[in-house]
């Protein structure tokens, strides 16, 4: 049946949706934006010993916030990704054992 292919792959890609949308929480993108931020912090080094005005150092705060969200969604959307690729190659069926398994969580029945 010539149908069957396109039911197989919106199967397919229901799991993988699945799997991204409980990847990309919002717990994660938290998590990820604040090692972001630990990172530039450490990279720039702007405490209070390197810039003693409080004002200058909340500017830099509020400059990087926008390009630590962008990154941040980035990065969750390429984990992602990734993951569900490859719990897509997973043997003995574990995406579709994964997607069964939450399924009713999807449904708001836990």
């Amino acid at each position: 049946m010539i149908a069957a292919p396109d039911r197989d792959q919106d199967q397919e890609q229901d799991r993988f949706r699945l799997v991204a949308r409980n990847i990309a929480s919002e717990y994660a993108r938290d998590k990820v934006a604040k090692a972001l931020y630990a990172a530039v912090v450490d990279g720039l080094e702007f405490g209070p010993r390197d810039l003693p005005l409080a004002e200058d150092r909340e500017w830099i705060r509020e400059a990087i916030a926008a390009p630590l969200q962008e990154a941040s969604d980035a990065a969750i959307q390429v984990l992602a990704s990734s993951v569900g690729r490859a719990l897509e190659r997973a043997p003995n069926d574990l995406l579709d054992r994964y997607a069964r398994s939450h399924h009713l969580q999807e449904l708001g029945i836990e």
